[in-house]
């Protein structure tokens, strides 16, 4: 049995255990301590995100860490590196993909065209809540091969949506199309981007962690995000309205770097999938849309008036956005990929 160390200090932590090793051998004994089964490699992964350490996703990460050690009787153990403290929130695909952090969490929109068909989810009113999104999002996944070549030198754990995305603004209410026009506006994703230009607004892409700064400032009048993002990083102090469309909704993933993946036994592999896939992508998906709920109930607390778009207003507005809908169906064929069937797929499987 052999004990492995991944992730942060992976040298470091490799020349300490050759030295013990030596250390033993000199002592005329002792042998390395086996897991509770007697047998098989212990793992301790590194599992780097860039939410703070108080975000619920920090609470589902220990909570999968006990699960996975318990399946395993020990052999595989997970350590939490919250708050971007191994990569930036744009660099954690890369860092698993290379070997520099063993599993990584984020959010696809951060690193633009490396996701083309998994952005089917974020496309205008995908899904009226994280579990459908989530779910949605991790079957049509795994039904087609060519969504492999996205997470190449990974392998998916799971993948996941959050609440649907409302808009929130300072000083002016949105109720339509004409009070949207010169109005800037913080956009998660280049979808997004392209209906809100299409409705008369001002995109301006930045991170989560910049829009309250920009709020209180004036640089945006406004942001385009899900009721948890309002809660997690305190919007609710900023903002004054909130139109309500469930307008997208943003995809995040769960991956492992596919050199270690490949190196478990498929005893372990089959503790890791039992435990993550569907399974976590559901309880993801309800912990973002409870987290939501009580986001909504403290934006009323804090005084924020929040109007909800008719049908009919819905209607018009997606008169301007859902060219983008069409746009992507065509960018992504040109890329030699099925873009019609995996728009049509996702459409299916949410009974809309």
């Amino acid at each position: 049995m052999k004990l492995r160390f991944y992730g942060k200090k992976k040298l470091l932590f490799l020349l300490l255990a050759v030295i013990g090793t030596l250390i033993l051998a000199a002592c005329g004994g002792g042998e390395i301590d086996k897991n509770e089964s007697g047998s098989g490699d212990e793992y301790n992964f590194d599992f780097s995100h860039f939410f703070p350490p108080t975000h619920f996703m920090e609470d589902e990460i220990q909570e999968l860490s006990a699960g996975l050690e318990k399946a395993t009787d020990g052999r595989i153990k997970i350590t939490s590196y919250p708050g971007a403290s191994l990569a930036a929130p744009d660099g954690h695909f890369d860092a698993a993909a290379t070997g520099a952090v063993d599993l990584a969490l984020s959010v696809h929109g951060y690193t633009p065209n490396q996701f083309p068909l998994t952005s089917v989810m974020e496309l205008p009113f995908m899904a009226t809540t994280a579990v459908e999104g989530s779910k949605n999002l991790w079957k049509i996944y795994n039904e087609f091969d060519e969504f492999g070549d996205e997470y190449a030198g990974t392998e998916p754990l799971w993948l996941y949506t959050t609440d649907p995305g409302q808009l929130y603004t300072v000083g002016k209410q949105v109720k339509s199309v004409e009070d949207l026009k010169g109005m800037r506006i913080r956009s998660p994703s280049p979808e997004t981007s392209e209906w809100l230009a299409a409705l008369g607004a001002t995109p301006v892409s930045m991170p989560m962690n910049e829009n309250f700064e920009a709020l209180e400032r004036g640089v945006v009048d406004g942001t385009i995000a899900p009721w948890e993002a309002v809660k997690t990083w305190g919007l609710e102090e900023v903002i004054d309205y909130a139109t309500v469309g469930n307008f997208y909704s943003t995809t995040m993933f769960v991956v492992m770097n596919e050199n270690i993946w490949n190196e478990l036994s498929e005893e372990d592999q089959a503790a890791i999938k039992d435990v993550t896939g569907e399974k976590m992508a559901i309880k993801t998906g309800e912990a973002f849309d409870a987290f939501g709920q009580m986001a909504i109930e403290d934006a009323k607390e804090k005084g924020v008036e929040i109007y909800e778009l008719t049908e009919q207003e819905l209607a018009e507005w997606s008169e301007y956005i859902n060219p983008t809908i069409e746009n992507w169906i065509n960018n992504v064929e040109d890329k030699g990929l099925p873009g019609q069937e995996v728009y049509d797929r996702a459409v299916e499987s949410s009974g809309k």
